[in-house]
């Protein structure tokens, strides 16, 4: 609240005198109990970022582009694509590998797709093409065959109980 007239310091006729007594209280202490926890921080937050100003090049561009750049790919595929190990229980049926100068067909590859892939999209994935799919070729596993029209998300956790082992081989009567 205001108060009427002259302030007290005023009143009295002391000019340096303050309005209300403070106290003994002293300035504020300037290191407390617990204040080796933050300083320690800031040292070695500080130590820290002169390391890495002063470290090479290739490490610098290591840790702040190629680091994050792969754990984010690795968790971007992980959250939008499903993982399906692919089989090809028929020699005569594997996949063309003469222009792979390094590898050929392994069974057991792994091939990514979006939730809404087909079967047919994952055996023309396979055999790279259309066009290069043999006519008799069947997909399944656990002794159930998937159509070409089948999603196959959806298949996987049909027919597969949930394990994406798919196996390719081909129909007896369709040759």
């Amino acid at each position: 609240l205001a108060q009427a007239g002259p302030s007290p310091a005023v009143r009295f006729g002391n000019l340096l005198a303050p309005p209300h007594p403070t106290g003994a209280m002293a300035a504020l202490p300037k290191r407390w109990a617990w204040s080796f926890i933050t300083e320690g921080v800031k040292f070695r937050a500080g130590r820290l970022y002169e390391t890495f100003w002063n470290s090479q090049s290739n490490v610098k561009y290591t840790v702040i582009f190629i680091y994050p750049g792969a754990l984010f790919y690795v968790r971007w595929r992980a959250e939008t694509q499903y993982k399906y190990n692919v089989f090809v229980a028929d020699k005569q049926i594997e996949p063309d590998s003469t222009q792979n100068l390094i590898s050929s067909w392994k069974n057991g590859s792994a091939f990514y797709f979006p939730a809404m892939a087909t079967v047919k999209e994952l055996k023309e994935t396979v055999y790279d093409g259309a066009d290069k799919v043999p006519k008799a070729v069947r997909a399944g596993c656990y002794g159930r065959m998937m159509e070409d029209s089948d999603n196959l998300a959806l298949a996987v956790r049909t027919f597969c109980r949930r394990d994406p082992k798919i196996v390719l081989w081909e129909e007896e009567t369709e040759k």
